[in-house]
């Protein structure tokens, strides 16, 4: 068994002593990761976050607040993070804002909004992230501006799938046709297109996913998902082709997008994969999600049954799948 406290201690210890601010920062990334593995430990960890939030070192106080998310309760943990608008240190603000938006709570709109004033443009994007997840508005122009940076604009292109505001279909259909646009943002654009009700879109979903001798590009499983998840026209043949082919690469892609295309004509071939001899168990993972996804009681029994037969990893991620999606 893991010597957590051991661990803990010794990382503090390494935060008072430590000169070198590599290695400081990386004490502090050991403390933050020993309070992910497991819930149960936040209690005993008190401590080492008021000890992080209160370091020098702007790379400590950042993993700090990434910390207080598996140490604080949720009823603490959004004024917690709307205080940190005023921290001086645009990277703090930048942890906060990213860690209020993956909540995706309501009530956390207005400390979002807050965020969406900062003078700097990387923060402003968290927020407006957050509120896309919300289905508000606010951040639609800071979002579509990110469709021109590189590091920010696939995420960009997601958030703007999920706000799903059609207000942004020119500056998509604009970064769709761009030339030189690498092939994962332009599939992602593709999926953003279709949502928004442009048939180019669906279209190109729905070739990119083909499998071919010269489609060997990386972003063809991220398509075959994509073509179930925009319910494109003639996914459901497309997608119920490569999950019967046991030398297709992308069944488990096949597999999330028919549970997300939600026709329960795809129960038995999902159950199929399920079960099938030999296959590699990310594709059983893969095949487990999607009948989560498809709400089909028979295949989400089956899911239960079998969830003693995956590794523990594979359990604990289906565990949340199943409390995310209920």
């Amino acid at each position: 068994m893991t010597d957590w406290r051991g661990e803990r201690d010794r990382a503090l210890l390494a935060l008072e002593r430590e000169q070198n601010p590599a290695l400081r920062a990386e004490a502090a990334e050991l403390l933050f990761h020993l309070v992910s593995e497991d819930a149960a430990r936040a209690p005993e960890f008190s401590a080492a976050l008021a000890r992080l939030l209160e370091d020098k070192q702007v790379a400590v106080r950042r993993t700090g607040v990434g910390m207080a998310t598996g140490v604080l309760s949720s009823e603490e943990l959004p004024g917690f993070l709307a205080a940190r608008l005023s921290d001086p240190e645009s990277l703090v603000r930048l942890e906060a804002a990213g860690r209020l938006a993956d909540l995706g709570r309501a009530d956390c709109r207005g400390v979002l909004a807050g965020f969406l004033e900062d003078p700097v443009f990387e923060v402003r994007f968290e927020a407006a992230r957050g509120m896309a997840s919300l289905q508000h508005p606010a951040g639609l122009d800071t979002l579509v501006q990110a469709l021109d940076m590189d590091l920010l604009r696939f995420r960009a292109l997601g958030a703007l799938a999920e706000l799903g505001d059609a207000r942004a279909l020119p500056a998509v259909q604009r970064l769709f046709h761009r030339l030189l646009l690498p092939a994962f943002d332009r599939t992602q654009a593709a999926g953003v297109l279709a949502r928004l009700g442009d048939a180019e879109g669906a279209a190109w979903l729905l070739k990119r996913s083909e499998k071919r001798r010269w489609n060997w590009a990386q972003d063809r499983a991220l398509a075959v998902e994509l073509c179930g998840e925009v319910k494109a026209p003639g996914a459901l043949e497309r997608l119920r082709g490569i999950i019967s082919n046991p030398k297709d690469k992308c069944r488990g892609a096949a597999a999330r997008g028919l549970g997300r295309l939600g026709d329960a004509a795809a129960l038995p071939w999902l159950l199929s994969l399920l079960d099938e001899p030999g296959v590699p168990e990310d594709f059983r993972l893969d095949a487990a999600e999607g009948l989560w996804l498809l709400a089909v009681p028979e295949g989400r029994d089956r899911v239960r049954a079998a969830l003693p037969a995956f590794s523990a990893e594979a359990r604990t991620e289906l565990s949340e799948l199943m409390q995310e999606v209920p």
